[in-house]
């Protein structure tokens, strides 16, 4: 029995999906790269268009189950593991520097989100992939920390307790990073995160956009919500229904 279901993860596929092609209509609507995420020059034409037909292509063939493999191989790969290889030298000069792994640990959720999509049922890419995402989330829970006038600045007026809400966003990413990398509570952990990242979805990234529909980083923001779901998600999907990691044999 697989614990990847035979959909290949959906919904956090599909989330996923929608996220990566939500990045190339950016790139192509706005004439931009969608920056810091993927490995291209942060020149003009043609890499905007590049860029997007790639990443728009992308998602529609991860949407559908028949190409979704190959097309979360391609993600992982390019632009995953390219992008990780590109920042290499920065982040290691600016080690100490935890903004500047933001964007990168990102790409290592999505990637790796996308490999368990495209290798299913293997044990040493679930273990590694429950690191990378513990890890993305126990960043984002520091910096949410770090930066609380930040974070809280983004949270919309009607809502009461503005200035403790990092506080609290920041310990449920820590939380749920801790649960996943360790394996312990892994798949509620998963389950609830993604959640708090598709509510962000409707009470930040919505209203957002309906002030303001030509800022192009709040889409970008927006889209990027969508994918972390979907990689949250995904990595739900491929967790077992209690207990321990993915069997190294199916049974």
């Amino acid at each position: 029995m697989r614990y990847l279901d035979m959909n290949l993860g959906r919904p956090g596929r599909l989330m996923l999906a929608a996220g990566i092609a939500g990045f190339g209509v950016i790139a192509l609507t706005f004439n931009h790269v969608i920056d810091g995420l993927f490995p291209v020059p942060d020149a003009g034409a043609p890499w905007p268009w590049i860029e997007g037909v790639q990443l728009l292509a992308l998602g529609v063939l991860l949407a559908w189950p028949r190409t979704a493999k190959i097309a979360a191989l391609i993600l992982a790969l390019i632009p995953g593991a390219v992008n990780l290889m590109v920042r290499a030298p920065a982040l290691a000069a600016d080690a100490g520097n935890a903004v500047a792994w933001v964007p990168a640990m990102q790409v290592l959720g999505i990637a790796s989100a996308a490999l368990l999509i495209a290798l299913p049922d293997r044990q040493r890419i679930t273990i590694a992939a429950r690191i990378a995402v513990g890890a993305m989330l126990i960043l984002f829970g520091a910096v949410h920390w770090m930066y609380m006038e930040a974070i809280a600045g983004m949270i919309p007026e009607w809502i009461p307790g503005r200035q403790v809400w990092p506080l609290f966003t920041g310990a449920a990413n820590i939380a749920a990073g801790l649960a996943i990398a360790s394996g312990v509570l892994a798949r509620p952990a998963s389950a609830l995160v993604g959640a708090m990242f598709v509510s962000w979805i409707f009470l930040v990234h919505t209203p957002r956009l309906l002030a303001a529909p030509g800022d192009r980083g709040e889409w970008v923001a927006c889209a990027l919500a969508f994918a972390l779901a979907g990689a949250v998600w995904t990595m739900n999907g491929a967790l077992p229904r209690s207990g321990g990691d993915l069997p190294s044999h199916s049974h």
